[in-house]
């Protein structure tokens, strides 16, 4: 039997909030979710659970006690994987019952990617292992120092606690809860160090994986090159599971670092304010900063680092954005740590709450553009927001620049775009649980809209780009926006079919996943058998594999 070959670890995933409502309900469980909502931690470990509540897709809700609670997009059964084999049995056990398979460590995807009603889930949550390579040698590497493996289910916060201990760090990902060889490394990964070491993808040394035959293999820049190369920057759930990978660290950098708060009293004067501070940017990534900004109505707000920086310098660069906007009172600190590790377990980790309902879209922001041009950037970010829109703002990632600049590295795919960037800017939409699905329909328009009008930032004709992990599931022509170019792109469709011909791993707005009917279960042609769900028939009569 199945649940024999992989160590009896078969679970029945429920949706997050299934305790508290109807044949589900259990007065101490619903205690507990209605306490952990917005716990990523409590979230994590819900087999069942995303992290954002909406890709949940089901009628079940804290908020609102429905006696119609269904399954909704949670997987029908799960493999709490622990161990290669695990993998390999689940893997091998989809592909031959024509499954579809979904993978999930931590449920941070924010497209959705990571669960599918009736498909069978291989959680990679509790592989956890994390191992420090003193002197790595491998391909035309020799002694790289104080390389990690790092397996699947590992978490950055658990990475960064870890790798202290030895007073160094990798460059991963502001949240806590996120893991570190998931869709965060397989999409690039962006990070708070990026402009002072890169992106993550950049650090990639070797991973270890399992491919759409069950056969784990060894990748590298010398041992399949190509698939190496989609799996640093082309997306994850995509051409293989990646049971680890191996990334460089660095010795832990001091960080100096500081907040930003002032509001406007009108818009006019707003439009203003964020011209000047956009003009202020450049000025703090040429001493080596980057940081994280929210527009919401007529307010800024402002999270910003320099790795081994200068505090005098960082203030000088600061005042004088005070000074030109001498009118406004501004709220501001700054503060120094010794390490990454205590910034991050301080300032960035704790500001980590999920369980809402969301929907994003993205645009990366050329630097050149924002270094020429800023009233024209300022008059777009400002249209971009919306005028007090509800739930919504726009947040600035302000960490492109510097060596995420770095044209050199040419063994991975990362969408060209970050390259010449310095922001990417990202259109949040909230709502709760409550809304309509007419009015959700309107809102998920709207957000889309808005990284339409980001557009205008570009010179006619150019190709818009955004980060992949973070835009919206319903982008028109998402495969060059996401990846750069139909060139990458082809180059990363036929990478996915020489690993993966029959389309195990296919997931929404991923590579090849346009071959496929909008729910991804039954391919657009070449039509040649059955394809059946753990419990029903997905396609009635209709097929999955070419």
């Amino acid at each position: 039997m199945f649940n024999e070959s992989v160590d009896g670890r078969l679970v029945v995933p429920k949706p997050s909030a299934a305790v508290c409502n109807g044949r589900t309900y259990d007065a101490a469980g619903c205690n507990i979710a209605k306490a952990q909502w917005s716990n990523a931690t409590w979230r994590d470990d819900q087999v069942g659970a995303m992290q954002i509540h909406n890709w949940e897709n089901s009628s079940c809700s804290i908020f609102i006690n429905s006696s119609t609670c269904n399954q909704g997009s949670v997987p029908m059964l799960a493999v709490d994987a622990i161990l290669p084999k695990h993998v390999q049995a689940t893997v091998q056990f989809a592909a031959t019952k024509n499954l579809r398979l979904v993978i999930k460590s931590t449920g941070h995807d924010l497209l959705g990617r990571s669960t599918a009603a009736g498909s069978l889930l291989l959680w990679l949550h509790h592989m956890k292992g994390m191992t420090l390579i003193k002197q790595y040698s491998s391909c035309s590497l020799t002694n790289v120092l104080n390389a990690v493996r790092i397996e699947a289910g590992a978490q950055w916060g658990e990475v960064y606690q870890w790798l202290s201990k030895f007073n160094l760090v990798a460059i991963g990902g502001a949240s806590p809860t996120v893991s570190v060889v998931g869709g965060y490394l397989q999409g690039g990964g962006h990070s708070p160090l990026s402009i002072w070491k890169g992106m993550a993808a950049d650090q990639v040394l070797e991973y270890d994986v399992v491919t759409a035959d069950g056969q784990r293999q060894t990748v590298n820049a010398c041992q399949n090159r190509d698939l190496f190369w989609a799996l640093s920057g082309g997306g994850g759930g995509t051409y293989a599971i990646v049971l680890s990978a191996v990334i460089r660290t660095f010795p832990s950098p001091s960080i100096v670092a500081g907040t930003l708060s002032v509001s406007a009293s009108n818009a006019t004067r707003y439009e203003k304010l964020i011209e000047t501070f956009v003009e202020f940017l450049p000025r703090l990534a040429d001493i080596g900063g980057s940081g994280y900004f929210d527009m919401f109505e007529l307010t800024l707000r402002f999270l910003f680092h320099v790795p081994n920086g200068d505090q005098a310098a960082l203030n000088a660069t600061l005042n004088r954005f005070v000074t030109n906007n001498i009118d406004l009172d501004f709220e501001t600190n700054s503060f120094v740590f010794p390490s990454f590790y205590y910034y991050f377990a301080l300032i960035l980790g704790p500001n980590n709450p999920t369980g809402y309902n969301a929907l994003l879209s993205s645009r990366l922001i050329p630097e050149s553009i924002i270094r020429n041009k800023p009233d024209k950037v300022a008059k777009v970010f400002v249209q971009a927001k919306g005028q007090n829109a509800t739930g919504s703002n726009l947040r600035g990632s302000f960490v492109p620049g510097g060596r995420v600049s770095n044209t050199t590295n040419r063994y991975n795919s990362i969408n060209p775009g970050w390259r010449t960037a310095l922001l990417h800017m990202i259109n949040i939409q909230y709502w709760s649980d409550t809304t309509s699905k007419a009015d959700q329909d309107y809102l998920s328009a709207q957000v889309l809209n808005r990284a339409a009008i980001l557009d205008k930032i570009l010179p006619r004709g150019s190709q818009p780009t955004c980060y992949t992990n973070e835009a919206h599931p319903n982008e028109v022509n998402w495969q060059e926006k996401f990846f750069g170019s139909k060139v990458i792109y082809k180059q990363l469709k036929n990478i996915k079919k020489k690993y993966d011909p029959l389309g195990l791993f296919v997931c929404k707005n991923c590579v090849g996943s346009d071959d496929w009917t909008s729910d991804l279960n039954c391919p657009k042609r070449r039509i040649l058998g059955k394809i059946s769900s753990i419990y029903k028939n997905i396609c009635n009569t209709i097929i999955k594999h070419h």
